[in-house]
């Protein structure tokens, strides 16, 4: 096992952080547990620097890990929540945030995952494609479909 340097990683992570924050935000909606997730992802990843392939994109390595603290907060708070817990009422107004997580809510999680990575986390193409384990290409016609799912839910929702 190679020794890691917490210095090393803590100046790999630190620049990301912010953008790690509003990508896990964009997940899971409250601030709060994206906080948790990010913290969560930084151990993580201190625990696995040593599996870091230096030739890739640290910024596709690190958010892979993110996105994995995400998911697995998305399902434990799935199986703790009570079925009767239903969606907050659509009557009120939505805030230009609340809009935006009710379009991706209707769009496939392929076309809604790509887009929080490329908008929310500022991954590159090839980053994308990293933390995916997609080829390129395949993150290239992705985020061109999800753009266009995401005006066409938009301009459904703005006519409403």
């Amino acid at each position: 096992m190679a020794s890691i340097d917490p210095a090393e990683y803590g100046r790999r992570i630190e620049p990301l952080l912010e953008q790690a924050g509003a990508y896990a935000v964009s997940l899971l909606s409250r601030r709060a547990d994206a906080e948790d997730a990010v913290q969560q992802a930084a151990l993580q990843g201190l625990e696995r620097f040593d599996s870091y392939d230096s030739t890739q994109p640290f910024k596709g390595w690190w958010f892979a890990i993110v996105r994995n603290c995400c998911y697995d907060m998305l399902r434990v708070r799935q199986r703790s929540q009570p079925l009767d817990e239903g969606p907050a009422s659509q009557s009120r107004a939505l805030e230009p945030s609340e809009t935006l997580c009710s379009a991706f809510a209707r769009l496939s999680s392929e076309h809604a995952e790509i887009l929080r990575l490329k908008y929310f986390g500022g991954l590159s193409y090839s980053e994308i494609a990293q933390t995916l384990n997609i080829p390129q290409g395949t993150v290239m016609s992705r985020l061109h479909l999800a753009r266009k799912a995401l005006a066409a839910v938009v301009r459904i929702e703005d006519f409403k």
